[in-house]
């Protein structure tokens, strides 16, 4: 009667260093290879470094009383742009005034972010001025400064801008003034992109 006791006991011994084994055994396999994680973009820096783009808005000199529509080139590194202007105004004496103005300008991004830009430049813009009462006459500025613009979305930006003029032509001497309010813009750029 002893011998099924046997039996029995190495039977299960022999299980357990089956079992046990058999769990070493697969410990110690490699675990089998992971697909590789999908493949991301690479980290885009936003709406501004997109560049290539062409753009259209206006723009509000604050010094004038007309707001210029404006063609604007972005690339990575500057944008480039063209403005134009005009303001007719009839009186009711039978009199009536004109201003016009075409400006073209650069822009070099001195500091990019993720929904803005910083840049540093100018404009060089003729203006002809007909007003009421006077001599008509022909005006250029040149007038470097500094914008930023905030991108609302990759098509969309608002863009603000300061610097100083230097103003020569008609009827006037040349006048240096230094001053973020005389040639303050404020303005709206859509881009195609």
């Amino acid at each position: 009667m002893k011998k099924p006791q046997v039996r029995l006991t190495s039977l299960m011994l022999g299980a357990l260093a089956v079992c046990v084994l058999s769990s070493q055994a697969l410990a110690q396999e490699p675990p089998p290879p992971t697909a590789p994680p999908p493949a991301t973009p690479p980290p885009s820096s936003g709406p501004v470094l997109a560049g290539g783009a062409i753009g259209f808005g206006a723009v509000q000199w604050l010094s004038s009383p007309a707001t210029d529509a404006e063609f604007v080139y972005d690339q990575p590194m500057f944008h480039v742009e063209a403005g134009l202007g005009y303001l007719h105004r009839s009186h009711q004496n039978s009199t009536s005034d004109s201003n016009f103005r075409f400006g073209v300008g650069g822009w070099y991004h001195l500091s990019r972010g993720s929904m803005a830009d910083f840049s540093i430049g100018g404009d060089f813009r003729m203006i002809y001025d007909s007003p009421v009462g006077g001599p008509s006459s022909t005006n250029f500025a040149l007038e470097p400064g500094a914008e930023a613009r905030l991108f609302l979305s990759p098509n969309f930006a608002f863009s603000g801008r300061v610097g100083f003029s230097i103003t020569f032509g008609d009827n006037q001497d040349t006048t240096f003034s230094l001053s973020g309010q005389t040639i303050g813009a404020l303005g709206f750029t859509y881009f195609f992109r």
